[in-house]
């Protein structure tokens, strides 16, 4: 094994056991927006399993991407198990002119061509597998003003703050959704 490749030509039905830490820069997310911030530690071991090659291993690392809010940088954790299988890719099964149907063991299992394993692509796979749907800066994070844009965890803007009671500036639809959320309110109490 490389630094970035598990090599699978003589790896025998005895388990092999890894491990390293990817600086900054070393895994590619393709992304501006999201950048590894601390090191990237993993382990993980190889075996064969039949015809498969099982990876079972962890990864810790930090990372910063933008905040779903205010758009400033947010910083995210991640402390991941994987456990995935692979196949070598068989030229009959992937005639891409003619359309098969896949197993459900079909869609656990990925498919590799060559003798080796990129470490990388696992690792950079993981990670944005493992990315929350909403990262924020702070859990009590006031986002962007919806007129100006200026960011209220930095202070308030002069513009007006929207009203949500019901008057003629909403439109039919908002009258119509607030009366109901108020059945709905009187159900409850």
């Amino acid at each position: 094994m490389s630094k970035f490749f598990v090599d699978l030509k003589g790896l025998a039905y005895e388990k092999i056991s890894f491990e390293a830490s990817f600086e900054p820069g070393v895994v590619d997310f393709g992304s501006e927006s999201l950048q590894q911030v601390g090191p990237l530690n993993w382990s993980a071991s190889a075996e064969r399993v039949g015809d498969e090659i099982r990876v079972a291993g962890s990864l810790n690392t930090s990372l910063e991407l933008a905040c779903s809010r205010c758009l400033e940088p947010a910083r995210v954790t991640i402390n991941k198990p994987f456990d995935l299988f692979f196949r070598q890719r068989d030229e009959e099964m992937f005639d891409e002119d003619e359309e098969i149907e896949l197993t459900e063991s079909d869609t656990r299992t990925a498919f590799f061509t060559g003798t080796q394993l990129a470490i990388s692509d696992i690792l950079r796979e993981q990670i944005l597998l493992a990315l929350p749907m909403k990262a924020l800066c702070t859990i009590d994070c006031k986002g962007l003003c919806p007129q100006c844009g200026m960011n209220l965890n930095s202070g308030s803007c002069n513009c007006p703050k929207e009203d949500f009671s019901p008057h003629e500036d909403f439109s039919p639809h908002m009258d119509t959704l607030l009366e109901i959320k108020r059945r709905l309110e009187n159900r409850s109490s």
